[in-house]
């Protein structure tokens, strides 16, 4: 709809203006409104060509500020007068890389979320036959998955089969919508400006400006073994695969935050619980109700077993994770602020230039008083914040 009304038809709905100070955005034909966005106060723009907007010749144009967006459509001739050009020297990784980092970005929850609003937009639109018989063929899927570890003596409901099968399928089916998405991936830089190009059916360009928010390295189990990391600004993967030892490297080539000798700080080893405080009790009181259960010998409520057999497997491994990661995690506090926090599964180390943190909390908790510990939090421009937990608050002051 919207590309009916402001793109087919936009001579009647639309009104942009563009001089070298700001962005004038009308939209509406009885009740018009009016975005005025600065050129000064823009951090990203995305231009987006799916195989429709390509058919007429038309892309989506999104530019991003600290405190909103505006979307608006353009011909495929139309320069953006406010972004210059992509350079030609462009940085393309392999192609092992790119599969890595779409592997590493693929998130289980969300692919689910993902999978599930494609399928209803199938039923939607082709109707619900299609639907009821994916959903059939998942369900025949887990009944003959159901058969085979009966026949190992592995007794699981059909329910939490069929909750496997299809957090699997979609799972692949985010994995390869991700990897369609980072295909054909390149880097360039040119001024403050960084550009990043990917994509095979639907197309995206992207620019970053430096410095406008951190630069986040995500951290997994399995980056830990192959020894490289996705790197991420403005939520944007700008590196697919990158090892911890040229994160340093990146942030001065491509960010300008050049190299200090701040002290590193760690986590003592004794406190590396306290990153997982939320799925260790979890997992603790998971496994009192698990052991009450076959203490009252309870033969019923199958379901209920395997719910918190899921609950315990997930908080224990979460809890693993967080601490073999954060076990090297390191902060640093000089020109540029170095944090490292865990987020689910993995650790994040985010990197900014300390004059764009607006505010800093410090806070202990009574444990954390004896061993003179604290969690540091910021809040950077654009109202992201960070909070790096049990460090050393003499290395902070």
């Amino acid at each position: 709809m919207n590309f009916l009304l402001y793109y087919i038809l936009r001579r009647f709905f639309v009104t942009l203006e563009i001089d070298e100070r700001k962005i004038m955005l009308t939209k509406g034909l009885v009740i018009k409104r009016t975005s005025v966005v600065l050129l000064s106060a823009i951090v990203k723009t995305v231009v987006k060509r799916s195989p429709l907007l390509r058919l007429f010749h038309a892309k989506e144009v999104t530019v991003f500020t600290y405190n909103g967006e505006i979307r608006f459509f353009l011909s495929e001739n139309e320069q953006i007068t406010f972004i210059p050009k992509i350079p030609k020297m462009r940085i393309i990784p392999r192609f092992r890389e790119v599969i890595f980092g779409a592997f590493i970005d693929t998130r289980a929850l969300a692919g689910i979320a993902f999978f599930t609003a494609i399928l209803r937009k199938i039923s939607v639109i082709i109707g619900g036959s299609y639907f009821d018989g994916l959903i059939s063929a998942l369900m025949t899927t887990a009944q003959k998955l159901s058969q085979i570890l009966l026949i190992i003596h592995v007794a699981v409901p059909r329910v939490a089969v069929f909750l496997a099968v299809f957090a699997v399928c979609a799972w692949i089916f985010a994995f390869t919508v991700k990897l369609l998405r980072l295909s054909g991936f390149c880097i360039s830089r040119k001024g403050e400006l960084i550009y990043i190009k990917s994509g095979i059916f639907t197309l995206y360009e992207t620019v970053v400006v430096q410095n406008t928010a951190a630069v986040v390295m995500r951290k997994t189990v399995v980056c830990g073994l192959f020894g490289c990391s996705p790197v991420y600004c403005h939520d944007v993967m700008i590196i697919p695969a990158l090892a911890k030892k040229d994160f340093t490297r990146i942030l001065e080539k491509l960010f300008g935050m050049k190299r200090e000798n701040a002290v590193a700080v760690k986590t003592p080893f004794k406190n590396l619980a306290g990153h997982c405080v939320a799925p260790l009790w979890v997992f603790g009181i998971s496994l009192a109700v698990l052991i009450m259960f076959y203490m009252s010998k309870l033969n019923f409520a199958q379901l209920t077993k395997t719910a918190i057999y899921c609950a315990l497997i997930g908080s224990g491994y979460i809890s693993v994770c967080g601490i073999i990661l954060m076990k090297n995690a390191q902060s640093k506090f000089g020109t540029c602020t170095t944090l490292s926090f865990r987020r689910g599964t993995a650790v994040y180390t985010a990197c900014f230039p300390r004059s764009i943190s607006r505010t800093v909390t410090l806070s202990q908790s009574i444990f954390q008083r004896f061993s003179n510990l604290c969690d540091y939090r910021t809040t950077v421009v654009g109202r992201k914040s960070y909070k790096a937990k049990q460090i050393s608050k003499n290395a902070v002051l």
